[in-house]
């Protein structure tokens, strides 16, 4: 008998969480100096950002996971070693040119960019169609364009992490 399930994608809804591996670390941070004054704090850090605005056609694509790398020797013998990346996970995000959650991530990025330090980021990712929820766990933002491509529309602005794992969660 099939399961309850579909292949709608549409309505799944992704929000990730930046964070400041940093924190508490800076001589600012010790002494208590306001943010306005240390300039580390943002307003969008440690808060859910609910993303929209991704394109119909292709909102996320999750890279392949590489568990396992072979090597054959000169008898034709097959060896193979376990990666520890295995459970690294790429997710892109494309944008249409007009979503809003652009502005967000451009702010994100201004901040990283003054500080000259990363964020880390974990996110949590909904598809209801198949009553599924997944936990996106100790990320990175790899990959940005600041300009969308012009063609005949402006085009998709993608959005490129790196996640440590991605585990499924049950759902409450």
């Amino acid at each position: 008998m099939p399961a309850n399930k579909t292949i709608t994608a549409i309505n799944t809804k992704l929000t990730l969480i930046a964070s400041n591996p940093w924190a508490n670390t800076t001589a600012s941070d010790a002494l208590g100096l306001p943010s306005a004054v240390s300039g580390f704090v943002s307003p969008l850090v440690g808060v859910p950002l609910s993303l929209e605005g991704m394109t119909s056609d292709n909102p996320f694509t999750m890279g392949n996971q590489n568990m396992v790398e072979t090597a054959t020797s000169m008898e034709g013998n097959l060896y193979g070693g376990y990666l520890a990346t295995a459970n690294n996970v790429e997710l892109t995000i494309a944008f249409i040119a007009a979503s809003d959650s652009l502005a967000t991530l451009q702010s994100l990025a201004r901040v990283m960019k003054v500080q000259r330090e990363t964020m880390k980021f974990n996110g949590t990712m909904i598809i209801p169609s198949q009553g599924k929820t997944f936990a996106l766990n100790n990320g990175y933002w790899l990959e940005w364009q600041s300009i969308p491509t012009h063609a005949k529309t402006l085009q998709p602005i993608p959005c490129k992490f790196r996640f440590e794992s991605v585990d499924e969660t049950l759902e409450a």
